[in-house]
């Protein structure tokens, strides 16, 4: 059984870069939507229809439908067969595979796609609820292509992975008013959010005071709105650029995140983005717009003049037969009719469309089968602006300034897995230098804690992950990291506590269920053992390794 133990550890260090959210705003200061409709009914109107305003909901709700005609597929890496059905305003998700070395008694199963996330424009990812916790779905929607297709981040694995947590930081630029349940992971109400999409009072700040105000006769002069044009340049930008930077890392000041962050602030005060100057591909971000528009020359030459709404209308957007002529003048507005240089005859074969050459679509590295308006505004199709010098691992804050130790080791951690060994040490070396200044700050200790693990400093790892529970109680990872370094020590009635704990506020949380059933098997309960590996399978049934023990539980018999 160490053999196992050693396998769910090696997983619990992977799962540090899931950093829990800090709690989300008090409702009684929202109105909702609907409120803002009664004196605001044109840009009502126009604002439900964009997709901004329908990036999430439940399944079956509005006017779009997926084509069910391609959706049986069989994703080649993990060997697994998908097929999505509809049964009235209801879709389901099968899924089997047959029997493997890996897993002789094959797999097979169904879950309902309960939410969707993505307006459709560009397509649609999906969230099962099991006993009101939120899981994604391993599918997806792609609407360009009319396909279905594995889940952004689920290309690559070789297996299903059915209890990926939704968490509120992954909600928060889908959906308002979100309903989580205190201390769960990713347990959230029946109900897990009130409005659809993104509502009013993500970009204008909580309207409660505002609606009764207006209702008082008091005007609106004192009500506390907030209007992002006539915000300060960095505060307006902050707006667009909670849900549409995302930088290869973005961390949580102390006690804050994306959902203590308020229209008026400065985004840089709740989280940090931090950008890789060198790191150019020809693919872009499906959320990078902020940042690849900075890098543009049109802004570098405006400044603060350009920004998102300079060419985007968030409360509506122009009909497809007019966006050509909408967005031409958009650009007429800075460079004159004469600045092109294009021959008449090859603006005429454009079809005298700005963007098409200008802001090209184009692939994106982290959404597959989707094109991407390309925001850093090349001046011939395909050719981006040139990236400064620096290496590859540079990081470096979006908004300037010399970033803190704490946030710039942070970030270089959360990057690790996918860049070199060098940005470990990196990590390592900024965080133990912080290391005195952290105090009570959970996020901090949970990744200085990895630190200290990878470097089997057991003992300091372990003050590490106490100190942020002590913090935090709600901070798994460091529960279940904490529990292993308990069990490595002897001190396996303690790990139980901590497994379990970890499991009633995410109980698809597979590595402490493995590890607890590990823990159960060494004290002898083995029956618990069993049922313990089984309720596992229930939330995610490609599990290799609880279908193993299983099977040594079965032989012992």
């Amino acid at each position: 059984m160490k053999s196992a133990l050693k396998i769910t550890l090696l997983c619990g260090l992977a799962a540090l870069a899931r950093p829990l959210a800090a709690p989300g705003p008090q409702p009684n200061a929202y109105a909702g939507t609907a409120a803002c409709a009664k004196c605001h009914a044109e840009i009502y109107k126009t604002f439900v229809a964009t997709p901004m305003a329908q990036s999430s909901g439940t399944v079956g709700a509005g006017d779009f439908r997926e084509n069910l005609a391609g959706g049986e597929f069989t994703h080649a890496k993990s060997g697994v067969s998908y097929r999505v059905t509809r049964e009235g305003d209801a879709m389901y998700l099968d899924f089997a595979r047959g029997p493997s070395e890996k897993s002789p008694a094959g797999m097979r199963g169904r879950r309902r796609l309960d939410f969707f996330i993505g307006s459709g424009n560009h397509g649609r990812s999906y969230v099962s609820a099991l006993d009101d916790f939120l899981f994604q779905a391993p599918v997806a929607y792609y609407a360009r292509e009319q396909k279905w297709d594995m889940s952004p981040g689920y290309e690559v694995g070789e297996l299903m992975k059915l209890s990926r947590p939704i968490q509120q930081g992954c909600l928060e630029c889908h959906a308002s008013s979100l309903r989580p349940v205190a201390g769960s992971e990713n347990r959230y109400e029946p109900r897990p959010f009130l409005e659809n999409g993104i509502s009013c009072e993500r970009c204008h700040g909580p309207g409660a005071a505002h609606v009764a105000a207006m209702r008082a006769g008091g005007g609106a002069g004192g009500s506390q709105i907030v209007n992002p044009a006539k915000l300060a340049p960095t505060r307006r930008e902050s707006v667009c650029a909670q849900c549409h930077l995302s930088g290869e890392a973005r961390i949580d000041r102390p006690g804050r995140s994306l959902l203590t962050f308020r229209p008026g602030d400065p985004l840089s005060d709740h989280v940090v983005s931090f950008l890789q100057p060198a790191a150019q591909t020809e693919k872009l971000k499906a959320t990078g717009h902020v940042e690849t528009l900075a890098r543009s020359r049109c802004r570098q030459a405006s400044g603060d003049q350009l920004t998102c709404t300079t060419c985007h209308d968030p409360h509506g957007r122009p009909a497809r037969a007019d966006a050509t002529r909408y967005f031409n003048q958009k650009c007429a507005s800075c460079h004159q009719a004469g600045a092109c240089k294009v021959t008449p005859q090859l603006r005429e074969q454009a079809g005298n469309n700005c963007v098409s050459c200008h802001m090209p679509k184009s692939p994106t590295q982290d959404i597959a089968h989707n094109v991407f308006t390309d925001h850093s505004i090349p001046r011939a199709a395909g050719v981006r602006p040139a990236a400064p010098a620096e290496g590859a691992t540079t990081l470096v804050p979006y908004w300037g300034g010399a970033a803190r130790p704490r946030d710039l080791g942070m970030a270089y951690l959360a990057v690790a897995s996918r860049t070199t060994d060098a940005s470990y040490a990196r990590a390592a070396e900024l965080l133990k230098k912080a290391e005195p200044e952290l105090g009570d700050d959970a996020q901090a200790l949970t990744f200085l804690g990895k630190i200290y693990e990878r470097e089997k400093n057991y003992e300091r790892a372990a003050r590490c992950y106490e100190g942020a529970l002590k913090a935090d109680p709600a901070r798994t990872e460091a529960g279940v990291n904490l529990g292993t370094i308990y069990a490595r020590g002897g001190r396996l009635y303690e790990a139980i506590k901590l497994w379990e704990d970890v499991l009633a506020r995410n109980p698809g949380y597979e590595i402490a269920r493995l590890n607890l059933a590990v823990a159960h098997m060494e004290n002898g309960n083995f029956a618990v053992a069993r049922q313990t590996l089984l309720k596992a399978l229930e939330y995610d049934p490609d599990l290799p390794v609880a279908r193993k023990i299983l099977a040594d539980l079965d032989a012992m018999k």
